[in-house]
């Protein structure tokens, strides 16, 4: 049993305890309004769950879509490659030029940048960002060159972290993960 079937038979009995007494004596009082505003209420509750789930669901697309899609792999000789994020691996040194997206979480090993956090924490002003710093994959580096050694890559990353946390309240599950 579930809420479906209390409901279903709250609504019933009040319906037929209702049409009985109506039957007996028609002037004595029923219940029909209630039966029918317990429903009206059920299936708003469910328009109002169904259009939450939505939103999150579209809320989901645009944090996947934050994320960078390719990483600037440096070589061990110093040549770059142009690869797919789920190419890299942890220990891989990235190169973010100016105006990119850092690919994954990790720590920055060369240069120095400032780096817009705002999508994560909300803040406006870039933080400055030089060797042994970390930063967070799907951020954007304003300033300079940086090199980056990734850390945490794939279903590790901040921002996937936060994907299946929004998953798991969306589905009501418990988030077995922490940020």
């Amino acid at each position: 049993a579930n809420m479906d079937t209390l409901i279903a038979l709250g609504t019933l009995t009040a319906y037929t305890f209702s049409a009985a007494r109506l039957l007996g004596d028609p002037a004595a009082e029923t219940y029909f309004d209630t039966s029918a505003l317990i429903l009206a209420f059920i299936l708003l509750g469910r328009y109002f769950e169904a259009r939450a789930k939505g939103r999150a669901s579209r809320a989901i697309g645009a944090l996947l879509e934050l994320g960078a899609k390719q990483a600037r792999l440096r070589r061990p000789d110093g040549s770059e490659d142009l690869v797919d994020v789920a190419a890299v691996r942890p220990g891989d040194v990235l190169v973010v030029k100016p105006g990119e997206k850092v690919p994954t979480d990790g720590v920055v090993v060369g240069g120095a940048s400032a780096v817009d956090e705002s999508m994560l924490t909300g803040e406006s002003v870039p933080v400055e960002k030089g060797p042994g710093d970390e930063v967070i994959g799907a951020t954007v580096n304003v300033g300079g060159l940086l090199e980056v050694r990734a850390g945490k890559v794939g279903a590790d990353t901040a921002l996937a972290q936060i994907v299946a946390l929004v998953e798991a309240a969306q589905t009501g599950k418990a988030a077995v993960q922490r940020l």
